[in-house]
C-alpha cells in the first residue's frame, strides 16, 4: 500500500511496503526508470519473509519534486520513513541509479544498517578518477529544466503509447521527468560524503561488459566491499536481479 510522509513538514515522500510486516526490513532504492509499485521484482525476498520498504525519490510517482542539495540529503529524507516505521535495523538494496542513495543511507545510519546490496550500481561519479573513465558526457553546469528535456528525449520521446501506462514509465515521467533530471544533476557533484566513510559491508554485482572500469574503482573506494562480476553485458533484467537476490541476499535470510 502506498504511504506518504512529510519531509520538512512540507514535501511529500512516498513509499510502499510489501512482504511480512514482522520480517527483517530492506530499504529499496530504485533505478533511473522505475516505480515502487513494481513489487514483483522482489517476489523472492517476499517469499523469504522480508519486509520491503520501496521508496520513491523526489519527483517520482507521488513524491513531490523537491530539489535535494546533494545525494546525502536523501538519507535525511529517508530518516522520516525510518522514524515513521520505527526501524531499528535494516538492510539496503540499491539498483542502478539507486546505488549512490543506498551509500548515503549507510553513511547516515551506520548503527542501523546491517548490509548494503548494490545491483548494477551507478559508480562514484563525484570522484575525478571515476569520471575520467565514465563513458557518457558530463555537464556539471546543466540546470534542471535542461536535464528534464534531456531525460525526456533520451528515454521517452519514442515510447509506444501502450507503454505509457506501465508503472515504471508513468512514475518516471511524473513532474516532467524531474526525478531523472535531479539524479543526472547531483550524481556528478559533491555527494556530501565520501565512500571511504561508508563502513558497512557492501555486496556489489556488476556485468563485466557494462561499464565495469568505473565500478571497479568505486569498489576500491569502499572500505568493506565485495564485488561480484557477472559474465554478461546486461545492465538490468528481472532474471539477473533474481539471481543476485538468490545468490547474495537470500543467504542472510536463511
Amino acid at each position: 500500500m502506498l504511504q506518504i510522509v512529510k519531509y520538512k513538514k512540507a514535501f511529500s515522500l512516498s513509499y510502499a511496503e510489501y512482504g511480512d510486516e514482522m520480517g527483517f526490513p530492506i530499504l529499496i532504492n530504485h533505478g533511473l526508470i522505475a516505480s515502487i509499485k513494481d513489487s514483483t521484482l522482489f517476489n523472492r525476498l517476499i517469499d523469504l519473509g522480508a519486509r520491503l520498504v520501496c521508496m520513491a525519490r523526489p519527483g517520482y510517482g507521488a513524491s513531490d519534486p523537491y530539489e535535494m542539495k546533494n545525494i546525502a540529503e536523501w538519507a535525511d529524507m529517508v530518516g522520516s520513513i525510518i522514524e515513521e516505521l520505527g526501524l531499528s535495523q535494516f538492510d539496503v538494496l540499491g539498483m542502478s541509479s539507486g546505488a549512490p542513495y543506498s551509500y548515503a543511507i549507510g553513511y547516515k545510519f551506520p548503527d542501523k544498517v546491517r548490509n548494503i546490496y548494490i545491483f548494477s550500481g551507478v559508480p562514484a561519479l563525484y570522484a575525478d578518477e571515476v569520471l575520467a573513465v565514465w563513458p557518457h558526457p558530463v555537464n556539471k553546469q546543466a540546470n534542471l529544466p535542461e536535464l528534464q528535456s534531456l531525460a525526456h528525449d533520451l528515454f521517452f520521446a519514442n515510447v509506444p503509447e501502450v507503454d505509457l501506462e506501465k508503472n515504471d514509465i508513468k512514475d518516471s515521467m511524473m513532474n516532467e521527468c524531474f526525478g531523472l533530471a535531479l539524479d543526472f544533476k547531483i550524481r556528478i557533484l559533491d555527494w556530501g560524503f565520501i565512500l571511504a566513510d561508508v563502513k558497512k559491508p557492501v555486496f556489489m554485482q556488476h556485468s563485466r561488459y557494462d561499464n565495469l572500469a568505473p565500478v571497479e574503482i568505486t569498489a576500491k573506494l569502499l572500505p568493506n566491499c565485495r564485488l561480484y562480476i557477472k559474465e554478461s553485458d546486461v545492465h538490468f533484467s528481472e532474471e539477473i536481479l533474481d539471481e543476485f537476490i538468490k545468490d547474495t541476499i537470500a543467504p542472510y535470510f536463511i
